[in-house]
């Protein structure tokens, strides 16, 4: 049996986000560990994800953060129009390509959609009536009763069960600081164009914003590169750091646009989860740490790394990277 996945995901994240005891956690990091949660659970039902598709407006907050790792997971981002009024049409564009799996693609047997919302009810019951699979994935309590009666209790998953709890630290409290610093996130710029801003605004150090908290990062460190080279990769993960640093004039890296340019393109032939355990991992052993940062014209917080200058892998490294510049 396959499955095909299909995540509202601006709904999932803000069912999430109105919960009181979640408002420590990092929500947008909680919404994909659900969804690979779910990938997961699939797989032990012997139903495997073979599609998957994501819906939300991907150049606002939260889907600029999140398309590229929506992307490597399996569920394709889908972009969706937003009206005056704040309406987006993810619901349509789902609800077609759900009705576009059920009669084109008979390999597929479950259909699964991450969304509790009532306007679901005709095409759950038009799953039903093919006589395939259907699960629906919310949290209860954001779920339309009618959706959740008209599919029964059998198939409906709570997302909240799906939760990796060991996974997930509340965020200590908001430490103090001085200042402000421009900062991604003005509603209709691209994730591209947000990317650009970030790393050009990184380049100072004058006028830092208030750190909102140092966080526990919620990647999974058994994602690390399994060979022999882990050592030199942890290394060399630290000169590029230096070397961002260099470029900006900066000693603060900004942590999504590392990942996309200068990790990305170094580290090649790792995947993405890989490069982020890396990252994850010189945190754990104390060579950097990452903080986020208030955000003085968005309402979403932005992350940056910070070296400990006194590590001695830090220490290494920077002799190391200077003897062969000047070698060069």
């Amino acid at each position: 049996m396959h499955a095909a996945v299909f995540v509202d995901f601006e709904n999932l994240f803000l069912s999430l986000k109105n919960r009181e005891e979640l408002s420590g956690l990092r929500i947008r990091e909680l919404s994909l560990g659900i969804l690979e949660q779910l990938k997961e659970r699939l797989h032990k039902d012997k139903a495997p994800m073979v599609l998957g598709r994501s819906y939300a407006a991907f150049d606002t907050y939260p889907g600029m953060e999140v398309a590229h790792d929506l992307a490597l997971m399996g569920f394709d981002p889908q972009y969706v129009l937003v009206g005056h009024a704040g309406k987006n049409s993810a619901d349509v564009q789902l609800a077609c390509d759900v009705c576009r799996v059920l009669y084109r693609r008979p390999d597929i047997d479950a259909l699964v959609i991450v969304s509790g919302d009532r306007v679901f009810i005709p095409i759950a019951r038009q799953v039903l009536e093919e006589n395939r699979e259907l699960r629906v994935v919310a949290i209860p309590d954001s779920t339309s009763g009618d959706l959740r009666m008209r599919v029964g209790a059998e198939r409906f998953w709570n997302a909240l069960d799906l939760i990796d709890v060991d996974a997930h630290e509340p965020r200590p409290a908001a430490a103090s600081g001085a200042g402000a610093e421009a900062a991604n996130g003005k509603s209709g710029r691209t994730a591209a164009n947000a990317d650009q801003d970030e790393a050009a605004e990184a380049g100072s150090d004058a006028h830092k914003a208030a750190i909102v908290g140092h966080i526990p990062v919620t990647w999974r460190t058994d994602e690390l590169p399994q060979d022999a080279h882990i050592g030199e990769r942890l290394h060399q993960c630290v000169e590029l750091i230096l070397r961002a640093q260099a470029r900006h004039g900066s000693s603060e890296v900004w942590l999504s646009p590392f990942l996309k340019g200068p990790m990305s393109q170094h580290f090649s032939g790792l995947v993405h989860p890989e490069r982020r355990a890396l990252i994850n991992e010189l945190r754990h052993r104390g060579v950097i740490r990452i903080e986020e940062r208030e955000n003085q014209y968005a309402d979403h917080p932005y992350s940056v790394i910070v070296l400990d200058q006194s590590h001695p892998m830090v220490a290494t490294v920077a002799q190391r990277t200077k003897k062969r510049d000047d070698a060069n």
